[in-house]
């Protein structure tokens, strides 16, 4: 029998208002329908039920399903059904996130923007700044090439007259960064929501997690704040990537492969604008908040 909804927590549904908000955002900019984010709902339960109420290696109870979801039998047989075919196409889902990834730090990492702010023309290759570089700190183990033939088919990297490359106007952009966004979007938050709330074990410390923000009296102030802490982020950045270049080159040979551990660091860098905070406060002509919040997961 579906879930009793009388027993639901109002502020449980205002919480998943609150969390759903951004999503809702981008699917609305985007162009998405409530549609297909009930219908994706309703798989996140599905497999999310899948994971926690039914033993390991067990055949799949529709019934069982149905009572700790609230779905249907009807529902949850069809969602089944229509779930064995999406790992299809799942590889290149994934290296259409990690060219975003590659895109995001063009966009956002200082060292490979103008005096400006903009993203700069770069070389293919190079010791600092060029698009080698870029892919290495961004992409993971994908290559340059094939980072390069992936823009190339978004159709939002171009090349100069001097063999340089160079991110094609926004506007030829906005509708495939929605998708994109949306994709990147899904990757990181189960690795922030898994930070946040995973519980360790007895033996085990906790991870960190940090968080900082404060108010700063002025737009100007706010940048400011994103000039130097995009330098420092990006820095941490790089001694991350130094330190897991290093324990990937010794692992072989020393550890058995069962033993792999995944290991991250992220930051944010946030800053608010004054209708998000007139939402937030009921007040207009705040100063913009800023936030810094690293985050660890083991």
């Amino acid at each position: 029998m579906p879930l009793n909804r009388a027993t639901t927590d109002p502020r449980t549904e205002d919480s998943l208002v609150d969390l759903l908000l951004p999503i809702a955002r981008l699917l609305v900019g985007g162009g998405t329908g409530i549609d297909e984010l009930v219908r994706a709902a309703k798989r996140a339960y599905l497999r999310a039920a899948v994971d926690t109420v039914l033993p390991r290696d067990r055949r799949v109870n529709v019934s069982r399903i149905s009572v700790a979801t609230g779905m249907t039998r009807k529902e949850v047989s069809a969602l089944l059904k229509s779930s064995r075919g999406t790992q299809k196409g799942a590889r290149k889902r994934s290296g259409e996130q990690r060219s975003l990834r590659v895109l995001r730090g063009w966009l956002t990492d200082p060292r490979f923007q103008n005096r400006n702010g903009h993203p700069d023309v770069l070389s293919y290759r190079g010791r600092k700044k060029s698009f080698t570089v870029l892919v290495k700190l961004y992409g993971g183990d994908v290559t340059p090439k094939s980072v390069l033939r992936e823009l190339e088919r978004m159709n939002i990297l171009g090349m100069t007259q001097s063999g340089g490359l160079r991110l094609r106007a926004r506007g030829k952009r906005n509708d495939l960064e929605t998708r994109y966004h949306l994709a990147e979007l899904a990757r990181l938050f189960e690795d922030f929501a898994l930070a946040v709330v995973r519980p360790g074990s007895a033996a085990e410390a906790p991870p960190f997690f940090g968080f900082k923000d404060t108010t700063v009296p002025s737009a100007g102030d706010a940048a400011f704040f994103v000039r130097i802490f995009s330098r420092r982020v990006a820095a941490l950045m790089e001694d991350f990537q130094q330190w897991s270049a290093g324990r990937q080159s010794t692992k072989a040979g020393s550890h058995r492969a069962n033993e792999a551990v995944r290991v991250g660091l992220g930051v944010y860098l946030l800053r608010s604008n004054h209708s998000s905070i007139t939402e937030a406060t009921g007040r207009a002509g705040e100063p913009a908040r800023v936030r810094l919040t690293p985050r660890h997961r083991r």
